[in-house]
């Protein structure tokens, strides 16, 4: 009966994977946390063949469903494996932000190959994709998308084109962030001490994404000195702020929860009052700037490797 039982899990977890692989081409925000969860429960419960047999079936299916996408596929799912493996002795956002980087290059990748097998090139690619989108936008919405943004079409679609690392980046995070927590989850079913992602409340980004934001800056002002004609300065500089913006609305997001937690405020409450902060565009870049702060001012006291330790500076002090 335990055999019967192994084996059923075994398969059950195997077809996640797989089902995994075939979504991810489609939806990768679904497709891999979905088969990061199988990878988890088949590595921590001593199924290593089988996960890697799983690996393989994920890629090969998910080709198979769409051939192009075998160049996203195959390197995703070698990091998400080599990620599982290794959840016991790394950080688990140290994973986020090497599956961010395995996933957007992916994915890249697999937009320049179906870019190049449609007889086209990624920059046309996208502006068909946005020139899409803002019209799909505009019928199904009722909404002046050109009034809204105060830019004319060819303006819009050129600005929104523009924007297409950072358009990869949020992608690449957010997927990388779910897959993530779905094989801590998994991991921790199968009985397996790993490193998960810490609570909202406890999330202290690295203080290296300050590098990111500074460069943005730079590069606007790079852009008004110089009145750079083809704005490449412009567009750089601001697709790193949109990219350093993510971390940042995490950071102050963590500084939100703390509070609510410090004074009170019931679950559904703070699932609320975060989700109003989320949701309310008026309030992101308030919040983001909150985390900024939060990176100097660390309102937590959140322990951090460059912070002095108060119990030794008090051991040296002069009696």
């Amino acid at each position: 009966m335990t055999s019967t039982v192994h084996t059923r899990d075994t398969v059950m977890l195997i077809a996640t994977v797989a089902i995994g692989g075939v979504v991810a081409p489609v939806f990768a925000f679904v497709g891999v946390p979905l088969a990061a969860a199988g990878l988890a429960g088949l590595l921590w419960t001593g199924r290593n063949r089988s996960a890697a047999i799983a690996a393989g079936l994920a890629v090969a299916t998910g080709a198979f469903a769409a051939p192009v996408y075998a160049v996203m596929l195959a390197p995703v799912f070698a990091a998400l494996y080599f990620a599982i493996a290794q959840m016991k002795v790394r950080s688990a956002l140290g994973m986020v932000a090497g599956l961010t980087l395995v996933v957007g290059v992916a994915a890249l990748a697999a937009d320049i190959a179906r870019a190049w097998q449609a007889g086209t090139t990624l920059l046309l690619l996208r502006t068909e994709i946005v020139n899409d989108a803002l019209a799909l936008t505009a019928g199904n919405v009722m909404v002046d998308v050109e009034g809204v943004f105060g830019l004319g079409r060819p303006e819009l679609v050129e600005l929104l084109v523009a924007l297409w690392p950072a358009d990869y980046f949020t992608a690449a995070i957010l997927t990388a962030t779910a897959a993530v927590m779905t094989a801590g989850w998994a991991a921790a079913r199968a009985g397996a001490e790993v490193k998960r992602l810490p609570g909202l409340a406890e999330l202290d980004v690295s203080p290296h994404v300050l590098w990111a934001f500074i460069a943005g800056l730079m590069l606007l002002a790079a852009n008004r000195v110089t009145g750079d004609a083809a704005n490449w300065t412009f567009a750089a500089g601001l697709n790193l702020l949109i990219m350093v913006r993510l971390p940042l609305l995490a950071q102050g997001l963590g500084v939100a929860a703390a509070l609510y937690r410090r004074i009170g405020v019931g679950r559904f409450g703070r699932v609320s009052g975060l989700g109003l902060l989320v949701v309310v565009e008026a309030l992101i870049p308030v919040v983001s700037m909150l985390g900024l702060v939060d990176l100097f001012a660390n309102f937590r006291k959140l322990p951090r490797e460059d912070a002095p330790d108060d119990g030794a500076r008090e051991r040296q002090d002069p009696e």
